[in-house]
């Protein structure tokens, strides 16, 4: 008997794995990898300076997510992607050469155009077109690459900076982050099932297909509902600790006294145990109710981050501290198109997580700089952490006490209606 043909969209998810991999997890991530050794080459750099990039860059994304959202939605996705990967690349060769603060900062602008059209928005809009079922795991998967390139590049560009020096790791790293990605996009990857004459995995039949469809929202739509704001809220306040802490890490390690490769390790353990629970977080809301598992994985940033506070006296709760605040941020980012999916519907996906989007970006944009300029106000990073902490459990309120598990009254109100009639 001839074997069943394998589904097309299980190639289009691993290219979107290399896409991720290389692209966010070697791109702005080798940039947070580098920060102790800016502090040591320009030592008059003040801290806010010195971590300033990961805001540009992420808050350029964030500005430029409606942008790619609208792009995604209505044009082919290919020449997105390859204009970001050479945009992405052309930024990191161009930050092993920077010398000023200005060049610090202009370079890592042009990093985060080059990232927007390359990273979580369109990958998350690709596979969500391509698979109808299973979207809590693919999505996990996809984000889980992200989280794993998060936890090579560390060691591995430490190692490569011990070995040279920061400059050349990044002239590398430039290659590394072109061409793997390149390669992936122009030859397997593909606009949608439609494009090849196929369906998409788990779809339904055309008749239920335009029921679902005049039940999602549109943007305007989505923007009126409590449950759009709630959440983005949530999202901002969950995003602010977990972004504070995988941007800080190295510095704040190296403070302790642990050596640069010990340090780089323990960021690598932290973004490993994300990628596990990214995929984990994605299988569990395809089979439980999705408002909990994120409630729980939210709890759990809430939990772990007050821990920071007595590692400096107490080091054996570091690795604690590492599991829990990871396996809790391996639910921040795969919640956004899983809940949007959840709440309102996919036809407009691309626009509506592109400003969905906004809320993490610039949580990620701003955490790392709020964490610096209280590190210089105050010499400790016991008050950030404080702070955080705060944050974090703000936003588990948010959840529990305001977003709903069921489908949001409208959609369902109108899907009923087309059904019956």
């Amino acid at each position: 008997m001839a074997r069943e043909k394998v589904f097309y969209g299980w190639y289009v998810l691993a290219a979107c794995v290399v896409i991720e991999l290389f692209g966010l997890g070697f791109g702005i991530f080798a940039i947070t990898t580098v920060y102790p050794y800016i502090i040591d080459t320009f030592p008059a750099w003040s801290r806010t300076t010195v971590f300033a990039p990961t805001s540009v860059v992420i808050l350029v994304v964030a500005l430029m997510s409606p942008l790619v959202g609208i792009l995604v939605d209505r044009f082919p996705i290919r020449p997105v992607f390859c204009v970001g990967i050479v945009v992405q690349s052309i930024a990191l060769y161009l930050f092993s050469m920077v010398q000023t603060p200005t060049q610090y900062l202009s370079v890592s602008a042009l990093l985060g155009f080059g990232m927007s059209a390359v990273t979580i928005l369109p990958n998350q809009v690709l596979v969500s077109r391509w698979f109808h079922e299973r979207v809590g795991l693919v999505n996990g998967i996809v984000l889980a690459a992200t989280a794993l390139g998060a936890a090579i590049a560390p060691a591995t560009i430490t190692r490569v900076i011990e070995a040279s020096n920061w400059r050349t790791a990044f002239g590398w790293m430039s290659l590394v982050a072109f061409g793997p990605p390149m390669f992936v996009v122009l030859t397997v990857i593909r606009d949608s099932p439609a494009s090849m004459g196929l369906r998409a995995h788990g779809a339904v039949s055309d008749d239920a297909a335009r029921v679902a469809r005049a039940g999602d929202y549109t943007l305007a739509e989505a923007l009126q509902a409590p449950t759009f704001w709630i959440f983005g809220a949530a999202v901002f306040l969950g995003g602010m600790p977990c972004y504070s802490y995988n941007k800080h890490i190295l510095v704040q390690l190296k403070e302790l006294g642990y050596a640069p490769i010990q340090a780089a390790d323990y960021k690598s353990l932290f973004f490993l145990v994300s990628a596990c629970s990214r995929v984990s977080f994605g299988w569990l809301c395809d089979r439980f109710d999705k408002r909990n598992m994120v409630l729980i994985h939210f709890a759990l940033i809430a939990l772990g981050y007050p821990l920071l506070l007595f590692v400096p006296q107490h080091r054996e709760l570091l690795m604690p501290c590492l599991v829990t605040i990871g396996i809790g941020y391996g639910g921040l980012l795969p919640s956004m198109p899983i809940l949007a999916v959840h709440y309102f519907g996919r036809t407009h996906l691309g626009t509506i997580l592109g400003v969905y989007k906004v809320s993490y970006d610039i949580a990620a944009a701003s955490a790392p700089l709020f964490t610096a300029y209280l590190y210089d106000l105050y010499g400790t990073y016991a008050v950030p952490d404080i702070w955080n902490t705060l944050f974090a459990w703000i936003g588990v309120l948010l959840i529990l006490f305001g977003l709903k598990s069921a489908l949001a009254p409208r959609a369902a109100a109108q899907v009923a209606k087309i059904a019956t009639g």
